[in-house]
């Protein structure tokens, strides 16, 4: 049972990774604030798939650089 918790964890990562690299990728092609949060939220292991989920549905309104919203 401990090695199947092994596989699940370090399978996560390993589809979590490349998606986050993707997702800052495109996030600094679209100019958001903050791209790197992208990244950081996703490898995560386990909110990492809720901020994926959050980020595509959500991605064309998200704040960009150069926009006040203070």
């Amino acid at each position: 049972m401990v090695e199947l918790a092994y596989v699940l964890i370090v399978g996560a990562i390993a589809i979590q990774i490349p998606i986050g690299i993707l997702m800052y990728f495109d996030a600094k092609r679209l100019t958001l604030k903050n791209p790197e949060k992208y990244w950081l939220g996703v490898i995560v292991p386990a909110a990492g798939f809720i901020v994926i989920l959050y980020y595509f549905s959500e991605r064309k309104n998200l704040p960009k650089k150069g926009t006040d919203d203070s």
